[in-house]
């Protein structure tokens, strides 16, 4: 069939007037002329063909409203399967703002000044009543006559103006009532600012503790002195009392236990340990400054009784601290980012210690140096938002770990900002870590591309490479 010359039917050449842009219907007759770019899909949307520009090499093909359109690559995996690579370089670890533990192994203090009156170097020379028998290796005392007022001291030079201890072993050879009603007959440990001090209240200042011989009860107290005024709390009848065994060794502690509290306990055991009677407060103030000398005083009035006979050895002061029984092995320990010191609990069920990353991060690896001073034989790896609800993550076997080393630990992807170490045999033991130190929050890119998906059982025991 042919055209014929001329006529409106003829077939004549043309172009668009300007390029095709992305979105506007193309004309595949001269796609050529169309702006498009290497990558550029076209396609049709059932009216005309459209362009589809490339998308980014995080993104796949999906159909959106009927049509290709690109979108993130992303699809849901329960947090609980995904399993990171473990890092074993432990520069990849953060360091813990600070770390709690369930308690700290303690030990006695060091004392400031120590005496077993063997010797009686530092010491005022004695009176008739106050005397240090250095054959017998102590300080003998006799509140049993009228009108004593002496006193042997040491002087100490310096004593914090807060917190300290005066600890003695004291033997009774006789105690009994003075008899004269109103009349003073006591004797008196302590720390005073006078270095001569005399009368029943001395000038400047003091601290003590006191036991009585009154007409009717052994009073013991505890006493301040604050520029010649004299404020006490005084018991009767406890902890000694004419019932008190003679012959047999008491343990005395004063304690300046603050600026505005003084305590007087008596023991009945060497360690202090077990207390005889009820603590003795006396409230002070921080006024009770410059003391300095270590003294024991007899004062007395009128006496128609036979007194008391006693004597004290292994006195002991210790200065700036209210506790003698000082922690050997802090939590602080273990967050101190060196191996050469560590935590250790006391002796105790369930045993643990964690650790404060300051804010929530995600994570899958804690990092633990093992201390060989642990007797605590399965531990378990704990995570918590808030130091309160605690998640198992692992149990490890103790004997799985390696002492003295770091031992990288590794668990199912978790956002936490406390972990913990619990000593979960259920056995009476004590646990020891150098250090404790978490994986450095991992990012969603780590996430997409580092991640396995074989799960770690919070129940298995080993140090297990799952999940990759």
């Amino acid at each position: 069939m042919g055209f014929s010359g001329g006529g409106s039917n003829v077939l004549k050449p043309h172009k668009h007037s300007s390029a095709v842009q992305d979105g506007s219907p193309l004309d595949m007759n001269n796609v050529t002329e169309a702006t498009l770019t290497a990558g550029d899909i076209v396609y049709s949307d059932g009216a005309a063909l459209q362009r589809l520009a490339i998308g980014s090499s995080t993104e796949a093909l999906t159909v959106a409203g009927g049509v290709p359109a690109w979108a993130n690559l992303q699809h849901s995996v329960p947090s609980a399967i995904l399993v990171m690579a473990n890092s074993t370089t432990i520069g990849d670890y953060t360091q813990p703002a600070s770390a709690t533990c369930s308690s700290a192994a303690t030990s006695p203090a060091t004392p400031t000044y120590e005496t077993d009156f063997s010797a009686t170097t530092g010491w005022s020379a004695n009176t008739t009543h106050l005397q240090i028998d250095t054959g017998n290796s102590e300080l003998d005392w006799q509140c049993n006559t009228s009108s004593i007022d002496e006193y042997l001291n040491f002087d100490l030079t310096t004593v914090d103006n807060s917190l300290w201890v005066v600890r003695c072993k004291i033997t009774f050879d006789n105690i009994t009532l003075n008899g004269t009603a109103g009349q003073a007959a006591e004797f008196k440990l302590g720390i005073y600012s006078n270095g001569s001090p005399s009368g029943e209240t001395p000038s400047g200042d003091a601290i003590f503790c006191t036991i009585g011989t009154g007409s009717g009860n052994i009073a013991n107290g505890a006493v301040q002195v604050n520029g010649g005024a004299r404020s006490s709390t005084e018991v009767a009848d406890t902890p000694f009392s004419t019932s008190t065994a003679t012959s047999t060794a008491f343990y005395c502690q004063l304690t300046r236990e603050s600026t505005t509290s003084i305590t007087y306990k008596v023991f009945t055991d060497a360690a202090y340990s077990v207390q005889l009677g009820s603590t003795i407060t006396q409230a002070t103030t921080s006024g009770v400054t410059g003391l300095r000398y270590l003294t024991a005083r007899i004062y007395t009035q009128t006496m128609s009784g036979t007194g008391t006979l006693a004597s004290i050895t292994d006195l002991k002061f210790y200065n700036a601290i209210n506790d003698v029984n000082v922690a050997t092995n802090p939590c602080s320990n273990a967050v101190d980012d060196n191996v050469a010191t560590s935590w250790k609990s006391d002796t105790e069920t369930n045993p643990n210690i964690y650790v404060d990353m300051s804010s929530s991060t995600t994570t899958s690896n804690l990092a633990l140096y093992p201390n060989a001073g642990t007797t605590e034989t399965e531990i378990k790896i704990q995570s918590s938002t808030d130091a309160i609800a605690w998640t198992d993550q692992r149990t490890i076997t103790w004997s799985n770990l390696t002492e003295a080393a770091w031992n990288y630990i590794r668990f199912n992807l978790v956002t936490a900002r406390y972990w913990r170490i619990y000593g979960s045999s259920g056995a009476s033991a004590d646990m020891q870590i150098d250090e404790i130190k978490v994986l450095d929050s991992v990012s969603d890119n780590d996430v997409r591309t580092l991640h396995g998906h074989i799960p770690i059982s919070s129940t298995d025991t080993s140090l297990n490479n799952a999940g990759v």
